[in-house]
């Protein structure tokens, strides 16, 4: 009984399987869906193609509902959905290009699988797995299996996981390969969010979000791995680990619920040159010339960003703001300092702050080294000056309890005034109206000169008459 159940078993498989083969739709010019595909599609003679899924479904319990080999090329546009219940939704080999536009991948495992000299890139759309990884290869020492190139540039991977014992992958980077994450967002449901074992993985941007408590292993390694953006593993000792390369760069954003970056094994070399992320990266992670910063304040705020030393800015931010915005006690020393000598009018929070390229603020500076122009707005609703009388403008400076009246003031004629300080503290604007002065005007260098001139010509003209009165009596 045994044997005949194990016979018909093996025939409903065989016939299942005979079924799909018949069922498989072979193409080499441009699809544009007008109905649901309940089929798989294969494209394998080196055609280049693009399918338009047009709001509809390719539909298919196999590995790889769309499956393209030898050389050819494939490009997915169009809302819809292409889904494998069983396994692997789209399978890339043997020297062969996807590039995802738009549409959802849904997948049993692997979203996209990559192997064999093939690229992936995904530009947009959505990739969901069920029990996986969203993209990825296979760790396996086999030359079907390596040489693979994915290119993650925009568009959402989310992946998640069912299996006891495994934890969720958004992008699995196993063999010898390149790694491209320069967009889009990855989200690991309750796992890592990149997991590399072998190969070159570049970030230079994007956002990797990896949540959940749990730990367990990822693939066919007995190593487990936790809920990190990036999880690093050569003690999982894969056969092209030494190919293994990792650089995160310029805006990159990691975020991980365990760790940001989990490194797993010796020797791991990890390159941070840019980047976000919500811990402070390990001073050995980081090469000379660039340091991790908290941000104080912008997009960023309290997380940390890895930055390029010679890049930071030094920059001025002024705002006018209330009296009440200001520390009270040197708000009572400006106002004691100007009472029955000046008007007082406005108020200045003044900061001096090193910004990275991103404009996060990184530090901020009370007392620079140097002296530093600072222009700040005039209120246009001041009064009038009177005819014969001219304004100067004053600043009241209070840093650490001093008082500091600056009287070299530059009126800009347009609604602003700029002034030196080499302090950040609490600044006020204050002016008081003076009687014009009418001097007489000295001498200039021209009159001098003409005088010195006429001078010269009379004595000339006397000189000459009496040579000419000498010459002529004499004679």
């Amino acid at each position: 009984m045994r044997k005949v159940i194990t016979y018909l078993g093996v025939l409903v498989v065989t016939l299942l399987i005979t079924n799909l083969n018949v069922n498989a739709l072979t193409i080499n010019e441009d699809l544009k869906l007008t109905e649901d595909l309940n089929q798989y599609v294969e494209v394998n003679d080196g055609s280049v193609v693009t399918i338009d899924l047009n709001g509809h479904n390719i539909v298919a319990a196999r590995n790889g509902v769309i499956k393209v080999t030898n050389n050819s090329k494939v490009t997915i546009k169009g809302n819809g959905i292409i889904q494998s219940t069983n396994s692997n939704a789209i399978v890339v080999t043997s020297g062969s290009t996807v590039v995802l536009e738009s549409g959802t991948i849904k997948s049993q495992e692997f979203g996209v699988f990559v192997a064999n000299d093939s690229t992936f890139t995904m530009n947009g759309g959505t990739i969901e797995t069920v029990d996986n990884c969203g993209v990825g290869g296979n760790g396996s020492n086999n030359d079907s299996y390596k040489n693979y190139t994915i290119n993650i540039n925009g568009g959402v991977i989310n992946g998640n996981i069912t299996s006891n014992g495994y934890v969720s992958c958004g992008i699995y980077h196993p063999n010898k390969g390149t790694v491209n994450i320069n967009g889009g967002t990855i989200n690991s449901s309750n796992g890592a969010g990149i997991v590399q074992r072998a190969g070159t993985l570049n970030i230079t941007g994007g956002t990797i979000n990896a949540k959940g408590s749990t730990t367990g292993k990822v693939g066919d390694s007995r190593v487990v791995v936790s809920a990190s953006a990036v999880v690093i593993d050569k003690e999982a000792n894969y056969p092209e680990v030494a190919t293994m390369s990792t650089k995160i760069s310029k805006d990159a954003i990691l975020n991980g619920t365990s760790k940001d970056i989990e490194t797993i094994g010796k020797d791991i070399n990890i390159q941070l040159i840019g980047g976000v992320y919500t811990e402070k990266p390990a001073d050995e992670q980081i090469p000379d010339g660039y340091q991790a910063y908290k941000v104080i304040d912008g997009n960023n705020e309290n997380k940390y960003v890895v930055v390029k030393e010679s890049e930071l800015k030094h920059v001025v931010s002024q705002e006018t703001v209330n009296k009440t915005d200001l520390n009270q006690t040197d708000v009572s020393l400006i106002e004691q300092s100007v009472k029955n000598k000046y008007n007082l009018v406005s108020f200045y929070d003044i900061n001096y702050m090193t910004v990275t390229p991103s404009s996060d603020v990184v530090g901020m500076t009370t007392e620079p080294r140097e002296y530093v122009d600072v222009t700040v707005g005039v209120p246009q609703n001041l009064p009038a000056v009177k005819e014969g009388y001219t304004r100067i403008y004053h600043i009241i400076r209070v840093h650490n309890g001093e008082v500091t009246i600056i009287d070299d003031v530059t009126d800009n004629s347009n609604g602003t005034i700029t002034f030196k300080t080499n302090k950040f503290s609490s600044y006020a604007l204050a002016y008081n109206d003076v009687v014009k002065t009418t001097e007489k005007s000295p001498k200039t260098l021209d009159n001098i000169s003409l005088y010195i001139i006429t001078l010269i010509s009379a004595v000339s003209i006397l000189l000459i008459r009496k040579i000419y009165l000498k010459n002529k009596y004499n004679n």
